[in-house]
């Protein structure tokens, strides 16, 4: 019996990868693009009460708690995309103030954290994948992020999808990467390896008083579009090429042009939802005790102590 037992566990394991393995190679197959630009353009249109029914039973599913918008009532969304992107009453985010704490910049379940070792990023068990690529092989970049740490954080459909800083910095480069459009859920990010690479993205590269900060914002299936909160969408149609674009900065003081944020203010957004890579250099900060893998966080909590 016991034995009986052991088979039917281990008939569940195989088949539950198996069916892991089929998603992921249906999803490889799929026109990623196309779906994604269809759902943008549904996204997108008034449809009246069809409208209103939908976000309705999205709510619903998700369990997600309308009290915490800034517009909680759902008849003043009149598009989904508009409800994808809704903002929260920030009353109920409170931003620690504290100038030695660095905060969390979004909503959502950490996928992973930890130390950039030989200049990887742990994905999953027997996964590491390169910093040099997920910086699109910026060499100076790189330099200055090796050997030193990085968070991962997964927006779900449920989550707020806006995004905010987690210290005042400098924007000093912004870089668009493309790429794919695979879906960043949980099948994915720990199973299929190089994700983060593979997937389209946009690098934000900021001088702090601590030093440098890096946030990566993923692109992925139906999300596609990136949007930032001084000059809107990324990138209005795909290209194959890196593009990067570049920001004035002078210690001590503003230049003309040049783009401040602080401490909790947005910095971007999805339109559904997504991933977010926070990079710090080595020997500049130490990591809230608290934090592990999928252990869900919100925007203001400490992230992390300057050191």
């Amino acid at each position: 019996m016991v034995f009986l037992y052991y088979i039917k566990i281990f008939h569940k394991i195989v088949n539950y990868k198996m069916k892991k393995k089929l998603y992921i190679y249906i999803q490889n197959l799929l026109p990623k693009l196309l779906i994604t630009k269809f759902f943008s353009y549904i996204s997108k249109k008034k449809l009246s009460i069809i409208t209103t029914f939908f976000i309705f039973l999205f709510i619903k599913i998700y369990k997600i708690n309308m009290k915490e918008t800034k517009y909680p009532n759902i008849f003043y969304y009149k598009t989904f995309n508009k409800f994808f992107i809704r903002k929260l009453n920030m009353n109920n985010r409170p931003i620690d103030n504290n100038k030695h704490h660095i905060i969390q910049n979004t909503d959502g379940i950490i996928n992973q954290l930890g130390i950039i070792k030989k200049n990887k990023l742990f994905q999953f068990k027997g996964c590491e994948y390169s910093l040099y690529d997920l910086l699109g092989q910026n060499n100076n970049i790189n330099k200055i992020f090796t050997n030193g740490y990085f968070i991962n954080i997964y927006l779900s459909p449920k989550n707020y999808h806006r995004i905010h800083m987690s210290y005042n910095g400098f924007l000093l480069k912004m870089i668009y990467i493309p790429g794919k459009l695979f879906p960043v859920n949980n099948i994915f990010s720990e199973n299929l390896c190089n994700l983060f690479i593979l997937n389209e993205r946009v690098i934000f590269l900021f001088k702090t008083s601590f030093g440098f900060m890096v946030k990566i914002l993923i692109g992925a299936q139906i999300v596609g579009n990136i949007y930032n909160s001084w000059s809107g969408l990324v990138i209005s149609s795909r290209r194959n090429k890196i593009k990067t674009w570049n920001w004035p900065y002078i210690k001590n003081f503003y230049k003309k042009d040049s783009i401040f944020l602080k401490k909790g203010e947005e910095m971007g957004y999805f339109n559904l939802g997504s991933t977010v890579i926070t990079l710090f250099p080595p020997k500049t900060i130490k990591f809230n005790p608290v934090l592990k893998k999928g252990l869900n966080i919100k925007i203001g909590e400490l992230l992390a102590y300057i050191i």
